[in-house]
């Protein structure tokens, strides 16, 4: 008897758990526990357009990264960029003749050249990577600052910036350099393509392979006045109080790309000076081993600083970065736009959600909740990743009465990562959709950016409110608990 009790105890047990929820999407997702009375909805932007983000700062790169973004990209979609460098040198040796200098050899040194080498930080199949196409051919330009960088200030890669005046005190502005005397051999522009991937000999009878560089020579009477510097770190920094790396002046007539490209900013990038001296003993004088100075010491900065043109973008974006949140056409934007160099970001508002809570007849507890959204491959200048590679993250914050607040869900759960199989970022927010239902905000505004977005240079086209082929929509699985009374 208790045999057939426990038979069709069990029999009962498996009809009730085989009963279907009121959607089957995503349970195989959520734990066994909570597939009991779980609902689905799906939810989509009431609002979502695109916006041009001018105060995205970034911190001293010493403390975030060995690489700076240079180079020129004219972008059919998010129109011209131009990331430049403002970085500073430094000589490690102490006040004495320059004979007496430790790394000098022989008496009465005397310069050579002096060469800039920028050394490409490009590894294919890791995250270094570059937009745009590097056959195309960029001008490069250098110039001196004005002014010295500061070692304890925190710049902005795209805006004003505080600079400090001889007198000590600060004014704020776009740093100045001296646009008249270019530093290159010549005075004249340096045209050249990047080779990220070229190994040249360091000589040419030898196996030795510098890693990929592009190298500058400087004007002589720079050099050498610099050079006579070098055995004493304050005189160093006043002749050269820092650079301007800039390729912003190379023309780029589409289809021409052009490309922005890491370059290291340590121990592979330097001044070096090429210089012979005499002999002690035999008088006779011979070239000597180079000396290099670099621009990650402690007393040295360095940043990129980011240039946007949208004047010639696509019309559909112009269109948005006029626009807000009043504006109703905003519901039906097709696209919506990313762009890391401290560029664009989105907005979108879910109003719709808040309302569905409010209305709801039960009191509800969120399961799972995400946010999905599609990159748009209908278009080559959408999604062509040969020239364009899609940021790896991006990220989701929330608003206030003056802008965005900062990462709404714990960094270390809530994704953003890009899903190559699917073709979308899943960004989770359970506790933030548990906020609203729960009246907890009222906000239902979000701003979505690219993955540290000053310092990284990718951008991305999502689909928008209108978009029926890759949508981007709210994904909500819940658990009815009481009634409203």
């Amino acid at each position: 008897m208790l045999k057939k009790f426990l038979s069709i105890f069990l029999v009962a047990l498996l009809t009730v758990s085989c009963k279907k929820n009121d959607s089957p999407v995503g349970v195989s997702i959520l734990p066994p526990g909570d597939i009991l009375g779980v609902s689905y909805m799906e939810f989509y932007p009431d609002v979502s357009y695109s916006h041009f983000r001018s105060a995205d700062s970034i911190l001293l790169t010493t403390r975030l990264s060995n690489s700076a973004l240079l180079g020129s990209v004219n972008d059919p979609v998010f129109g011209r960029t131009d990331a430049s460098i403002y970085c500073s040198f430094e000589t490690p040796y102490s006040p004495g003749s320059l004979t007496g200098v430790a790394g000098i050899v022989g008496n009465d040194p005397e310069l050579d050249s002096a060469v800039l080498i920028l050394g490409y930080n490009y590894v294919p199949g890791t995250s270094t990577t570059f937009v745009g196409d590097t056959s195309d051919q960029l001008s490069l330009d250098l110039f001196p600052l004005n002014y010295n960088l500061s070692t304890d200030t925190n710049y902005y890669s795209t805006g004003n910036n505080y600079y400090y005046t001889g007198t000590g005190t600060h004014t704020r502005g776009p740093i100045p350099y001296d646009a008249t005397k270019n530093l290159i051999y010549g005075g004249q522009s340096k045209v050249f393509n990047p080779q990220l991937l070229h190994f040249a000999p360091i000589k040419k009878d030898t196996s030795a392979w510098n890693l990929p560089q592009l190298r500058v020579r400087l004007r002589d009477d720079f050099g050498e006045g610099l050079f006579a510097c070098i055995n004493n770190n304050t005189l160093f920094q006043q002749y050269l109080k820092g650079m301007f790396i800039t390729t912003k002046h190379s023309i780029l007539p589409q289809p021409s790309y052009g490309s922005i490209f890491f370059v290291y900013m340590d121990g592979n990038t330097s001044i070096t000076f090429y210089y012979h001296s005499r002999d002690a003993v035999t008088g006779v004088s011979a070239s000597r081993s180079p000396l290099s100075f670099y621009c990650n010491g402690s007393t040295c900065n360095r940043f990129s600083y980011f240039k946007h043109d949208y004047s010639i973008a696509s019309p559909d974006l112009q269109n948005q970065l006029h626009s807000s949140d009043t504006i109703p056409s905003n519901n039906h934007n097709q696209n919506i736009y990313l762009q890391g160099a401290a560029g664009v970001g989105a907005v979108l508002k879910f109003p719709g959600f808040q309302q569905w809570a409010n209305n709801n007849q039960y009191n509800i507890t969120i399961n799972k909740a995400e946010l999905a959204l599609k990159t748009d491959l209908s278009n080559k200048d959408f999604y062509d990743l040969t020239k364009y590679p899609l940021p790896g993250r991006i990220y989701l914050e929330g608003d206030t009465l003056g802008g965005p607040a900062g990462l709404i869900e714990n960094i270390y759960t809530f994704g953003g990562y890009y899903d190559l199989t699917n073709n979308q970022y899943l960004i989770e927010i359970p506790h933030t959709t548990g906020l609203i239902v729960n009246h907890r905000t009222l906000n239902t505004k979000f701003y979505l950016t690219v993955y540290n977005g000053a310092l990284f240079p990718e951008r991305l086209v999502l689909g928008g409110t209108a978009n029926k082929e890759y949508p981007v929509k709210l994904k909500v699985w819940y658990t009815k608990l009481t009634s409203k009374k």
